[in-house]
């Protein structure tokens, strides 16, 4: 029986001598494994917080838009107040009629040529405006007297544009139909 016990020993002595390395392969390998789930986390979240800017700088730059569109609405209120203030036939001051063809929807107005008007502080916050003309009411007839106004059933439409650009490159374009029964 002795002889069994020793060889049982000598086979258990040889499998240790054998797996002396790989515990240290198991823990490199985990390691690695725990490495990787980190820097790709990492990365994740990284990606989460540019997003997250980019959104809240779109925010800003929406905010800012709609309050160039307060600031043009209220530009269009003082048009009718005076019109001989005015002139939407003249260049450079703008103020635009649809005959003038101009593409507000284009990002980069500067390029396009088209003058706008800075809405408060911020050189990025800006607008323009559209005379669309009279447009009649559904149901109505228009006449246009000696003096050049407008009888009937007729509304003056415009449209403003504005434009904000806050940090990241973040632009927003916002438009608004204005509707008034005086004449500019």
């Amino acid at each position: 029986m002795k002889r069994i016990e020793m060889n049982t020993r000598k086979i258990a002595s040889k499998n240790l001598h054998s797996q002396k390395g790989v515990s240290l392969v198991v823990a490199m390998v985990m390691l690695l494994i725990l490495s990787m789930i980190g820097i790709s986390s990492m990365n994740v979240t990284v990606l989460e917080l540019k997003t997250a800017n980019s959104m809240q700088q779109g925010g800003i730059a929406m905010n800012s838009a709609n309050e160039s569109l307060r600031v043009g609405e209220l530009d269009i209120d003082a048009i009718i107040a005076d019109p001989s203030a005015y002139n939407f036939g003249s260049a450079g001051d703008s103020y635009y009629v649809v005959s003038d063809g101009i593409n507000v929807h284009d990002t980069n107005w500067d390029e396009q040529g088209l003058t706008s008007k800075q809405s408060g502080d911020n050189p990025n916050d800006v607008y323009v405006t559209e005379y669309l003309g009279p447009k009649v009411l559904p149901g109505e007839s228009i006449k246009v007297s000696a003096d050049g106004r407008v009888i009937g059933g007729a509304v003056h439409t415009f449209r403003i544009t504005t434009r904000s650009e806050a940090a990241k490159n973040a632009v927003r374009l916002v438009q608004s139909i204005y509707v008034s029964v005086d004449a500019p």
